[in-house]
């Protein structure tokens, strides 16, 4: 049963997705801003070309996929697949980019194709997860912060070339250097990098606290037990292509991620995705994951409004 509780939902009753998204972009702004989530549901649309007539009415200016941690096609003119994992993976809950040095303040998704189970994209209230959060969790996580560490070519997960989109090592290099990661060059073209970050931060428009980071997706209790072990197996400790640790390197337990993710659990909000769904999210107030699924599922995305950890965010809207 779809709950959209907190979900301004907004009826477009067949009118163009593009035009209603120019007409009615105050009100949706505005619902952005108080509701964190906007759903506009039952435009008329065909593909690509409409979802990015609803990104200029909006007056998104879409951001590079960079530092990427997941496979994804780019379709359009910073309009990208959601990401293309087997159909029957689930992705656990996650704000785009929390890992990074900077990530979207706004994500859009459009449905181009809903699949034919399942697949739906549950959000979650990320300030209502803070405040639910288990307090010996969230003691544990800022007193010591976190620790991501990531390797690229070893075969599994992204080589990276891909997650930088370069193939030159000086580039990385300069990527790294001004983002604030460490990084170090390996044998066999391997790249490993650690960043150094809170697990919450200050939204940057509303000043409140929020749950921002990558534990419950790239923590080692989010594989399968006998995959994990394998990768361990093969890798070491350190070698898997994301991990998630204690600032200090000490591994986190897998009591206190499974805590958290049940937090993630009781507070998510799902709907089925319908043909032409638009979502528009606070990349901070909200984060995001994805079901198992079967059929077609066609879902694309698009990021604007760059935040950084070290500077202000850009202004919200054009106008």
């Amino acid at each position: 049963m779809d709950d959209l509780t907190g979900i301004t939902v907004l009826r477009a009753e067949g009118e163009r997705l593009g035009a209603f998204a120019r007409r009615r972009a105050p009100a949706i702004h505005e619902a952005v801003a108080t509701s964190g989530a906007v759903l506009i549901r039952g435009a008329g649309a065909e593909g690509v070309a409409d979802f990015q007539q609803a990104l200029d009415g909006l007056g998104f200016r879409p951001l590079e996929y960079t530092e990427r941690s997941t496979p994804r096609s780019e379709v359009g003119d910073g309009v990208f697949t959601s990401t293309e994992y087997p159909a029957r993976e689930v992705i656990p809950q996650h704000c785009e980019s929390s890992y990074a040095g900077a990530w979207p303040g706004r994500l859009a998704f459009f449905c181009a194709t809903p699949a034919a189970t399942g697949g739906a994209t549950p959000i979650t209230d990320v300030e209502r997860v803070l405040e639910e959060m288990p307090a010996e969790v969230v003691e544990a996580l800022e007193a010591r912060g976190l620790r991501y560490v990531r390797n690229y070519g070893s075969g599994v997960g992204l080589d990276w070339r891909e997650a930088f989109q370069t193939d030159s090592r000086a580039e990385v290099d300069r990527f790294c250097a001004a983002g604030g990661l460490e990084w170090e060059w390996l044998e066999d073209d391997r790249l490993r990098t650690v960043r150094r970050a809170p697990a919450t931060v200050t939204h940057p428009r509303t000043g409140r606290r929020v749950w921002f980071n990558h534990l419950v997706l790239f923590h080692q209790s989010a594989l399968p037990d006998g995959l994990r072990a394998d990768l361990v197996a093969l890798f070491g400790a350190d070698g898997l292509p994301n991990d998630v640790l204690f600032g200090d390197g000490s591994p986190i337990p897998d009591e206190l991620v499974a805590a958290a993710r049940a937090v993630f659990e009781r507070r998510a909000r799902r709907f089925a995705w319908r043909r032409h769904d638009l979502l528009v999210i606070d990349n901070m107030r909200w984060s995001h994951g994805r079901e198992a699924f079967t059929g077609a599922r066609r879902v694309l995305v698009s990021m604007s409004d760059l935040i950084t950890r070290s500077a202000r965010p850009e202004p919200a809207y054009r106008g």
